[in-house]
């Protein structure tokens, strides 16, 4: 089975996987092959597409809370681990994943299993149809949750002291106060925004451009030839600093351990993760 479009928004597609992580499971693909930085147009037509693809999410499935998963320069390992099923054709696939209380398995769970002992989950025609009707139109302003926090992590004075990295064009790639996994960045907005519904466009193509810094970052100091990205979008998705980031690490065909295993290996012990 093929996936199937569900909608478009400027240059992206709104695709249904033909085999979903979790159910409530949506992919963002840019259109053409291209694999450079987004422009601030493309930036504009990803948030929409965004916006558009977590409000059928809620509609459909409950979804407060949403995980963002996505690859740069990095294909992932045949079994799959750590990775949705590629896209055909897609350079670029952002995998949109709802988030609920009382959710039978997390998208960082579930792609921890080997792409042949996960659940088939295809769409089916009803699913396909209904994702459709909510896809038309503007997207529902629908509230996410922000992280019950008397402060914010992205804006202390810390950040800019202790572990800011570079920046440039109102983005800051940081080193995260506490790293499970060994050795991660932190991609954010300088500006204080809680959701990445509300990111600017030029903030969402300086992002982009930030990922491909720390690409060349990764290569010079582990031999990274790719990175995997995710990023948590509520508190129903354990978002636990309210200030948009993405979490960053490199990936290497050689890499000793899969860091999405370790990931896995962490919750499995129980330690306190945001996954």
């Amino acid at each position: 089975m093929r996936p199937e479009t569900v909608a478009e928004s400027g240059s992206w597609r709104i695709v249904v996987p033909a085999s979903r992580v979790i159910e409530p499971h949506l992919a963002l693909v840019r259109a053409g092959r291209r694999a450079d930085a987004l422009d601030p147009r493309e930036g504009a037509g990803l948030i929409q597409a965004y916006r558009l693809a977590t409000s059928a999410l809620h509609r459909c499935f409950g979804a407060t809370g949403f995980m963002v998963s996505f690859a740069v320069n990095w294909q992932g390992t045949r079994d799959g681990v750590g990775e949705p099923d590629p896209i055909d054709g897609a350079t670029c696939a952002v995998h949109v994943f709802g988030r609920k209380p009382g959710e039978p398995i997390s998208p960082i769970r579930a792609m921890a299993l080997r792409r042949s002992d996960r659940a088939s989950l295809p769409p089916g025609p009803a699913l396909l149809q209904r994702l459709r009707q909510e896809l038309r139109g503007e997207p529902e302003p629908i509230r996410i949750q922000p992280p019950d926090t008397p402060r914010c992590d992205g804006c202390t004075g810390a950040v800019l002291t202790e572990q800011e990295r570079w920046r440039s064009r109102d983005v800051r790639v940081i080193r995260p106060k506490r790293v499970l996994i060994d050795p991660p960045v932190l991609v954010l907005p300088i500006r204080h925004v809680v959701s990445l519904r509300d990111l600017e466009p030029d903030e969402v193509a300086s992002m982009s451009a930030r990922l491909l810094e720390a690409l060349v970052q990764f290569r010079l100091a582990t031999g990274s030839t790719g990175l995997s990205c995710f990023a948590n979008d509520g508190l129903a998705a354990r978002q636990e600093t309210p200030h948009v980031h993405v979490h960053v690490y490199g990936r290497s065909p050689v890499e000793p351990v899969n860091p999405y295993l370790r990931m896995a290996g962490y919750l499995t012990a129980g330690q306190p993760s945001n996954a």
